[in-house]
């Protein structure tokens, strides 16, 4: 069964207010993290909650997750690399490929000093998260995907383990990924129905 889930324009800027608070957890000290930005170089706190201190979005709490695989395409050989970040309000989704073209090795030589390498981001439009029999589907609104009240109980209820997702870019093309069961296992305090508490 699918469920599509929109939101109107006129909402974004109530949640992307929402997020100006200071949030933490009420019962376990969260590691800070200084952005929100996803990116292929970033160094983070992996399928665990963290107290986001971001200096465009304000303070809230949520959690990173990351899933990468290869696959061969021609002669290049193509690395998979989808990022994402889970708040209560908003999830933020990075996609990117990293294409290893070594087509211009001359015959002989060692190919990994002659190989270049390309980041190429996609252009990610739709969400679609499946927990257990129910497809939820989540439309980009600006840079994120708002989070309704539906999904969160369903993201705080799911079992914990591997999540199955799938992104749609805006060219119709569809790439099949995971969240991996840290992360599952940490929306249940991310999207915990009991209010989350200011830091002190």
């Amino acid at each position: 069964m699918w469920k599509q889930l929109t939101i109107s324009s006129g909402v974004l800027p109530l949640v992307l207010a929402s997020l100006m608070t200071p949030m933490a957890l009420a019962t376990e000290p969260v590691e800070p993290v200084e952005s929100a930005a996803l990116g292929v170089n970033r160094d983070l706190p992996w399928s665990e909650p963290v107290q986001i201190d971001d200096p465009f979005e304000g303070s809230f709490v949520g959690v990173f997750d990351r899933h990468y695989f290869s696959d061969l395409l021609l002669n290049s050989s193509v690395r998979i690399e989808v990022q994402s970040l889970w708040t209560r309000e908003f999830a933020r989704v990075l996609l990117t490929t990293r294409d290893r073209d070594c087509l211009s090795a001359p015959a002989g030589a060692v190919l990994s000093s002659r190989c270049s390498e390309f980041n190429n981001p996609r252009n990610i439009t739709q969400l679609l998260i499946k927990i257990d029999n129910e497809i939820f589907q989540l439309d980009r609104q600006g840079s994120v995907f708002p989070i309704s009240e539906p999904v969160a109980i369903a993201l705080q209820n799911a079992s914990d383990e591997v999540v199955r997702i799938r992104l749609i870019s805006d060219t119709g093309e569809m790439i099949d990924s995971e969240i991996g069961a840290g992360t599952v296992a940490a929306w249940e305090t991310i999207y915990a129905p009991e209010p989350i508490a200011n830091n002190p």
